[in-house]
């Protein structure tokens, strides 16, 4: 636990929240947390905003590397709970485009968890098609 942020894990999802504003500082020991969660495939990470009063350029592209590195991993990735200023940032900046940004952690949640019904279904219709193939084969 950091002063900047703090980590915990529901269902499986790590939440970091971010307390404040980072400084340089606090941005590099939050890189220094969320560079191995972006590399554990399958990985589903949420950042709770919601003690943020505001998030600078470099915060930003941390968020955009972490969201393309862990979906492109199978895992998961969104923002929460952004205070009015913090979501109207993310809008202009584009990163709303990119991200998931979602009104709570729970409805974060409920998004990133959604991505093992799709990859559960994805892996039955894949078993599904082997097995008409190989009917096919006989």
């Amino acid at each position: 636990m950091g002063r900047d942020w703090e980590l915990r894990e529901e269902t499986g999802t790590k939440i970091l929240r971010l307390n404040r504003e980072l400084d340089a500082e606090g941005l590099s020991s939050l890189e220094e947390v969320l560079t191995p969660l972006m590399t554990t495939p399958r990985s589903r990470v949420i950042i709770d905003l919601a003690a943020c009063p505001q998030v600078t350029s470099e915060v930003l592209r941390l968020f955009l590397v972490a969201a393309r590195r862990l979906e492109t991993q199978g895992g998961g990735f969104a923002l929460a709970a952004p205070n009015p200023d913090v979501q109207r940032f993310l809008e202009l900046s584009g990163v709303a485009r990119l991200c998931r940004v979602l009104p709570s952690v729970a409805e974060a949640l409920a998004a990133v968890k959604g991505d093992d019904r799709v990859e559960l279904l994805a892996q039955a219709v894949l078993a599904l098609l082997a097995r008409a193939e190989a009917r096919e084969g006989v």
